[in-house]
């Protein structure tokens, strides 16, 4: 079989996505359903009509539909999930895709090496870029608040959380993957806070005997290291690595605005704690938003400082906090920002070689500053929304209201578009 480089993705192809309320899908940026774990085992979904379309129509040269947010971030000079797999899973081989997929789509139940298991939506957090369907706070407080229910009345979150009522991950998908493990190479563990969760302590053990050959991935806000007595360093270290992106999404000045009920101390300290792992990779996420875009420079300092590498990832959804709404003029400003901050590493490269990050320094600071904050700046300017700010403004406005802030105290910059009769089109 042959197939299309302009379409062509290895996901459908190694991975599993496993998300809240029932979900399954191709992968973490795949916003719609392929299966429901409530009614179906993983194995069977893999080879589900949905599945089988979405292999078929990328090896064919059409755009899944619901790939959409790699299109997005392609067609605005961003690099995509798509375009970066190759890179991020060198042994998944195009060559053995192409041998063994068969016409329909079908693809061997055991070439399955990557599953995202998300436990439960349990967090101690309230961030505001989230959702009830990440946060058990958010959905505690959307439950009294009116106004705050509304806000998260969006296509983004519809498009997860399709059932009446909460749904945590069964027990019998648990199991499933810990049947799977001796094929495992990846698991990727998100939330919620996963570090929060009792199943998840459990499910680690389980999967010792075969840790030597399983790299564990976390997104997590570093808030807690043990629970009931179990800490989870002892169990990282015996798996074969373990790759943690700590959502920061912020430095000082801001993080308690973004992440709210976040405590910044303890997740330093954590931080710190975590680092003298032999086997661990540990980087800080900025999930790039509107709440955060403007000060880029100022996170990735401060990312430097505290000895770990700087990563990003994009909301493009919901739209009310996606950077292309951003005000041009606050864009120019954000992107000669960013610049000048790259040219004053490049030219004082001596001044950032401290003792205790030389060892990880050899450029590639530098490097994942100029990839992943460009790709940020990139995908900003890829296309003007300006004439939908005012769905930002209705987004933050109920948040405000609930937790006594203001948003202008924080964001001093937004201040000239932030009257209520601002003409979007001058």
């Amino acid at each position: 079989m042959t197939c299309s480089k302009d379409t062509f993705c290895i996901m459908p192809f190694h991975h599993i996505n496993i998300k809240n309320e029932g979900k399954i899908s191709s992968c973490w940026r795949y916003p719609n359903w392929i299966g429901d774990y409530t009614e179906q085992r993983l194995q069977d979904v893999w080879n589900s009509d949905k599945q089988k379309l979405v292999r078929r129509e990328l090896l064919n040269g059409i755009k899944h539909k619901n790939c959409r947010s790699c299109w997005d971030l392609e067609s605005s000079g961003a690099e995509s999930l798509r375009n970066r797999a190759q890179e991020m899973y060198p042994d998944v081989s195009k060559e053995e895709i192409l041998s063994l997929v068969k016409e329909d789509g079908t693809y061997p139940v055991d070439k399955i090496s990557s599953i995202e298991i998300r436990f439960d939506n349990i967090c101690n957090l309230m961030c505001r870029h989230c959702s009830p369907v990440y946060s058990s706070v958010w959905e505690q407080v959307v439950k009294k608040e009116p106004d705050l229910m509304a806000q998260q009345a969006h296509e983004a979150w519809q498009t997860v959380r399709e059932k009446e009522k909460h749904v945590a991950l069964t027990q019998e998908t648990i199991d499933e993957v810990v049947e799977m493990s001796p094929h495992l190479t990846e698991l990727m563990i998100t939330g919620g806070e996963p570090l929060y969760h009792s199943k998840h302590y459990d499910f680690l053990e389980r999967c010792l005997p075969e840790a030597h050959h399983i790299t564990l991935q976390y997104n997590s806000n570093f808030s807690k290291l043990d629970y009931n007595g179990k800490s989870i360093l002892d169990l990282w270290a015996k798996f074969k690595h373990v790759s943690v992106r700590v959502s920061l999404d912020a430095y000082p000045d801001i993080y308690d605005y973004v992440r709210v009920r976040g405590n910044l101390p303890t997740a330093e300290k954590n931080i710190r704690a975590a680092l003298k792992l032999n086997n661990i990779n540990l980087s800080a996420t900025c999930t790039a938003s509107l709440l955060n875009v403007t000060r880029l420079p100022e996170i990735a300092e401060y990312y430097y400082k505290l000895g770990v590498r700087f990563h990003s990832s994009l909301v493009q959804y919901p739209r009310a906090l996606n950077p292309k709404l951003l005000p041009d003029q606050l864009k120019q400003q954000a992107t000669y920002d960013w610049n000048r901050f790259i040219e004053r590493v490049e030219t004082n490269q001596h001044r950032w070689l401290r003792d205790d990050h030389a060892d990880w320094w050899n450029g590639d600071c530098l490097h994942r500053w100029k990839k992943f904050g460009g790709n940020i700046i990139n995908y900003m300017n890829g296309e003007d929304w300006f004439e939908h700010w005012q769905e930002f403004i209705d987004y933050m406005r109920p948040q405000d209201r609930y937790h006594k802030t203001n948003i202008l105290d924080v964001y001093p910059e937004f201040q000239p578009y932030w009257e209520k009769n601002y003409d979007y089109n001058r």
